[in-house]
Parts: structure tokens; C-alpha cells; sequence
């Protein structure tokens, strides 16, 4: 995949946020109260069946730009 910004080879990877956490997209930068206003919780892949599973998202990388693009389901 090619970087949208520079139009540089993108390196395929994944994100992996943590065991516990998740990630969320909101419209606001930062709103109170809390919980955020509209936020979208941003679904990992699905869990393997071990005990270790981590949650992730397949994901490109820009060295480049410092950019990471990303799906969720």
C-alpha cells in the first residue's frame, strides 16, 4: 500500500494497543463530561482462542510521514 500523503511504500504490520485497552475515535479533541461525545468504539480483529491473545488491527505505516493507516471492524 502506498502512503496517501507521500505516495512512499507503506510497511505492513499490526497495532496492538494492549491486553486490557481499546482504541475509540471521538469528533472532539478533548469534551467533558466524560464519556466523549459521538466516540466510536473501534473494534480489534477477533481473539485467537489462547490465553495470550492481544487485541489487534491490521495496519501500514509511514516512517516517512510518521503516519498509520488502519482497519477495524
Amino acid at each position: 500500500m502506498n502512503c496517501p500523503k507521500c505516495g512512499n511504500e507503506m510497511a505492513s504490520g499490526w497495532m496492538v494497543p494492549g491486553k486490557i485497552c481499546y482504541l475509540e475515535w471521538a469528533p472532539g479533541h478533548w469534551q467533558f463530561p466524560l464519556p466523549r461525545k459521538d466516540k466510536v468504539r473501534l473494534k480489534p480483529t477477533p481473539p485467537r482462542d489462547t490465553p495470550f491473545d492481544v487485541m489487534e488491527y491490521p495496519a501500514y505505516r509511514c516512517a516517512a510521514c510518521r503516519l498509520v493507516l488502519f482497519a477495524y471492524e
